[in-house]
């Protein structure tokens, strides 16, 4: 008996204390990516993933955007000042981050215009205040001249501070390394090239790296979830739409880049993770990840790679037009109907996905139910909800293409 609880414990002390675990869901947005996060802990038997999302550490770039911008704002300030050289300095390495070099530059340039006495000069090789360059001269921000508060709050809280929080995660990154912390991941995934970076400095570092792509075949379901938050005040109202169909038509083009740098590919369903019941052939490949490599599948940088099949169009309108009120059932399938019309990439089988799923209204009734739901302001939001803008640009696609 003593020998079987010391095996059981020994077996425990492995799991918690071995090899830390990197996690990544990746999808495009409004695919369910959390929910499926916490299905994984619950069809997994894995006490590795379990700690991880229990106590790990959450890089997930929503939640390190509230964190960093709930800062003092002339710490946040300074962040700006950090990112543009921590980007600098990766441009050189990495010409692929290009693009958030170039976001950051953007954001200076902006900043300069509501700080003009600070003279700020902004371009490839240096950030400059009054002529000294930023980096020496930071306490030119530490002057009651400049509202920062009121600066900051004229930038766009997502696209102004998207390299900016990636300054910040690569921080907590580093400092989870260096601590051999678990870390969790939810990411859109369009960008293989930076989260294959990324994964394989965690592989080096000594990580287990397990990615689930929640990528489905028809994008109309994460449109249909869009939709719902839309309506429903989740996420301040915000209308995504425009950003899934790009980051889906992204991994569709580049999801191969995860397979062949992957060591073990698998597929399930959400519908599968959340019934608490993997098939063996998908759980134990995950349960049984380690760092050393299979010498005859090569030095990949990721261990697990698992494709996950969310639910299709028409199961996912049933799902969530059923937590949804009479009248706010009519304004999401209208909704739907203005932008299948109005989403200029959309993949066709969205398409025909979204024409079943609303035409029983035409674009004339659609229109009437858009314009009495912005009336009545009762699905006005932070960013975005039925407002009086989003009916004028329905009125203008509506009129013109009258079926």
């Amino acid at each position: 008996m003593k020998r079987k609880i010391l095996c059981e414990s020994l077996k425990e002390f492995l799991l918690e204390k071995g090899e830390p675990l990197a996690l990544t869901v990746l999808g495009a947005p409004a695919g369910g990516k959390s929910y499926t996060m916490k299905n994984i802990s619950k069809s997994v038997k894995d006490a590795r993933i379990t700690d991880t999302l229990k106590s790990g550490v959450d890089l997930t770039i929503d939640k390190l955007r509230s964190e960093f911008q709930s800062k003092d704002p002339l710490d946040q300030l300074k962040g700006f000042v950090y990112t543009f050289y921590f980007m600098k300095n990766l441009v050189k390495q990495n010409p692929d981050y290009t693009k958030w070099f170039d976001n950051i530059k953007s954001v200076w340039n902006k900043i300069s215009k509501l700080m003009p006495s600070l003279e700020i000069i902004v371009d490839d090789h240096d950030l400059k205040f009054k002529g000294i360059s930023a980096y020496k001269n930071m306490h030119a921000l530490n002057t009651k001249s400049y509202p920062i508060n009121s600066i900051l709050k004229q930038l766009d809280r997502y696209y102004d501070y998207k390299s900016v929080i990636r300054y910040f995660q690569n921080i907590k990154q580093d400092k989870a390394i260096d601590k051999q912390i678990n870390v969790s991941y939810d990411e859109s995934g369009d960008e293989p090239q930076k989260i294959l970076n990324k994964l394989t400095q965690l592989h080096k570092s000594g990580y287990v790296t397990d990615v689930f792509l929640i990528h489905p075949e028809n994008v109309a379901s994460n449109l249909i979830q869009n939709y719902y938050r839309v309506i429903t005040g989740n996420d301040g109202g915000r209308d995504s739409s425009d950003v899934i169909v790009q980051a889906y038509l992204d991994i569709e083009k580049s999801k191969k880049m995860y397979k062949v740098n992957a060591e073990d590919k698998l597929k399930t369903s959400s519908k599968e993770l959340a019934s608490g019941n993997l098939k063996p052939e998908v759980e134990k490949p995950i349960e049984h990840a380690n760092v050393p490599d299979d010498p005859k599948r090569g030095d990949k940088p990721i261990d697990i790679f698992a494709e996950v099949t969310p639910m299709k169009p028409l199961v996912a309108y049933k799902f969530f037009n059923e937590k949804l009120n009479s009248e706010q059932q009519l304004i999401f399938k209208a909704i739907l109907k203005y932008r299948m019309l109005s989403i200029e990439n959309l993949p066709e089988n969205a398409k025909d996905a979204l024409n079943q799923i609303t035409k029983s209204i035409n674009n004339k009734q659609a229109l009437e139910i858009l314009k009495k739901a912005a009336e009545s302001k009762k699905y006005v939001f932070k960013y975005g909800g039925i407002t009086p803008e989003l009916v004028k640009k329905a009125s203008k696609i509506m009129n013109i293409q009258k079926t």
